[in-house]
């Protein structure tokens, strides 16, 4: 199950870390251009949105304390904090996707075909378990990559794809 959204994360996984190698510290907090998110909310979105989607398959939430700041419906309205460190946000990042993708492989096609109660998506096609998670493995993580590569294009950086 989720072969190729496993391998479409893994990819994204490889430019996320790329595009991180390039976003210094001192620019966690600088909102981006154009869509106002400072890198650090990306960061912390991601991951506490990747650990509430091993939720559905039986994980938890390890940063639980960032759901507020972080999860759906927050603000980007982030402040520089000794918790909130380039090297602790990227790591939470990528433990969150791995544990997700471990959790995904494994999960029963009975698991995924339950409702995810995610109220954001009433009344849209993303009705599953298996919908939520497709999507967090593709293309969510894909439109705050594209975040953050403007990020790091603000900074005068050349393309990178």
């Amino acid at each position: 199950m989720f072969e190729n959204e496993i391998a479409l994360n893994q990819l994204q996984m490889k430019q996320f870390e790329t595009i991180m190698a390039d976003l210094p510290e001192e620019t966690l907090f600088m909102p981006g251009q154009g869509h106002g998110h400072p890198p650090a909310w990306i960061l912390g979105h991601l991951a506490i949105v990747g650990e509430m989607g091993q939720t559905f398959l039986g994980g938890k939430l390890t940063h639980t304390f960032w759901v507020q700041a972080f999860g759906p419906g927050s603000t980007d309205e982030v402040q520089p904090d000794e918790g909130l460190k380039r090297d602790s946000l990227i790591a939470a990042v990528l433990s969150a996707y791995e544990t997700l993708r471990s959790l995904a492989s494994q999960a029963s096609p009975a698991d995924l075909e339950k409702p995810h109660g995610i109220e954001l998506f009433d009344g849209t096609p993303v009705q599953t378990v298996g919908h939520a998670v497709a999507l967090l493995l593709t293309s969510h993580f894909g439109f705050h990559l594209a975040q953050l590569s403007s990020c790091r294009r603000d900074l005068g950086q050349g393309y990178l794809f």
